[in-house]
């Protein structure tokens, strides 16, 4: 009965209940219960698994916890105490001092399309603040600092700890990548002005280094406004100079014609000259009047018309001599320049003074135009945070540094038990 009882139940949770003979009857009963027996065994090795841990029933667990126990000593343990030991006992304390300046121009440019809608500084305000923070990291700024201070000598003193210290026998491309590490130099925007932070590991030289650093710096706007205003008014001077000589050759030619012809103004001399024809010939007329007036009633071989007549002779050739100054159509011959012929050349002189006169003072106002405009574009530097002696050390940060270097460890250590687990999992 406990055997029918028991193919009874197990057709009924099949669902079936078919008709047959006793050995059919056997057979089916039979592959039930070895099916049943499979999903106990199944359960069973189920619930080992996960009661006892993932290595725990499989073979190689034990090397598996004590591999995961020296590799976290290996992986995190040891770097994480001789880290902290460096940090918190062997680390050289490093100070920090900070210098703030603004690089502006003499006029306020016009603001351009990014700096109409963010406040930013212009454009050109902003590439001359690039250049003097370019420069700090350069190889000229590096070597005049090490010309100065024997930066090289500072950072690599023997009390430093051999990981911070700079080896002296580096090439200076070596030095010049130690002193980007450990001078930190940005624009902080909106405003545009300039940040300096310098280390080192004594007070007193981080001090000295930075305001060194600013004082190159400033040196630097120096040459620059100087090269500047040297290019600008350099073509403009170089034409004040000649427009000088040229001026100056031309007031020497009038003096010497004015030496040389014993006249100052040909215009004034022409007047008086011209004054005296005239008053000579009212005399020479008079002369003649009186003379053809007495003949009427004296003859010619008078004293008296005699004269007369020698007076209106003298007159007739101091006219002749005074119309010859004037013009070469006289009739007096003379090796002398006429005042027409001076005149001429005094004209020629005088247009040449006046050429030159007007060259000059446009290239004098060609002078101070390229002056005020070289003002205009010059760069001032302005120190507005001086750099001051710190007190406290900044650098390294102890207690951060070695979490992050624990975390880290820990971390890889991790990951290389997540792929050794991956492994055993696939092997096995």
């Amino acid at each position: 009965m406990d055997g029918e009882d028991t193919g009874l139940d197990i057709e009924d949770a099949r669902g079936e209940n078919r008709p047959g003979t006793a050995l059919e009857r056997i057979k089916q009963v039979s592959n039930a219960l070895a099916d049943a027996a499979r999903r106990s065994r199944v359960a069973s090795r189920r619930g080992s698994a996960y009661s006892g841990g993932g290595f725990k029933a499989r073979s190689g667990s034990r090397f598996m916890r004590w591999l995961a126990i020296v590799s976290f000593a290996l992986v995190v343990g040891a770097p994480s105490v001789v880290g902290a030991a460096y940090f918190f006992v062997i680390a050289s304390d490093q100070y920090v001092s900070e210098a703030d300046f603004v690089v502006s121009s003499a006029s306020s440019p016009m603001p351009d399309g990014v700096a109409s809608f963010t406040g930013m500084p212009a454009l050109a305000i902003f590439q001359d603040t690039q250049i003097v923070t370019n420069y700090i990291h350069s190889r000229a700024a590096l070597e005049k600092l090490d010309q100065s201070l024997h930066l090289r000598r500072l950072y690599s003193e023997p009390g430093v700890d051999f990981f911070a210290r700079l080896n002296p026998k580096k090439p200076i491309e070596q030095f010049l990548k130690y002193w980007s590490k450990m001078s930190d130099v940005g624009i902080v925007m909106p405003a545009g002005f300039v940040q300096l932070k310098v280390r080192a590991f004594t007070p007193q030289e981080a001090h000295d280094i930075t305001q060194a650093t600013v004082d190159i710096c400033e040196s630097l706007v120096n040459e620059l406004n100087a090269r500047m205003n040297s290019d600008a008014v350099a073509n403009a001077t170089q034409e004040l100079e000649r427009a000088s000589k040229r001026l100056g050759k031309a007031l020497q030619a009038l003096e010497t014609a004015r030496n040389q012809s014993g006249i100052l103004e040909t215009s004034k001399s022409a007047d008086a000259l011209l004054l005296l024809v005239r008053d000579t010939k009212s005399g020479l007329l008079a002369m003649q009047g009186q003379y053809e007036a007495q003949l009427r009633y004296v003859l010619p071989t008078a004293p008296q018309m005699r004269e007369l007549s020698s007076r209106i002779e003298v007159t007739k050739k101091q006219l002749a001599e005074i119309e010859a100054k004037l013009t070469s159509t006289g009739s007096v011959d003379s090796s002398d320049p006429t005042l027409s012929q001076s005149m001429t050349k005094f004209g020629e002189l005088d247009v040449e003074r006046t050429v030159a006169e007007q060259l000059y003072a446009g290239a004098a106002a060609s002078l101070e135009g390229a002056r005020i405009n070289a003002e205009n574009k010059m760069m001032y530097f302005k120190t507005f945070v001086s750099p001051v002696v710190p007190q406290e050390s900044t650098y390294p940060r102890r207690g951060l540094y070695s979490f992050l270097l624990f975390t880290t460890c820990l971390a890889v250590w991790g990951l290389l038990m997540g792929v050794s687990a991956m492994l055993r999992n696939y092997i096995a």
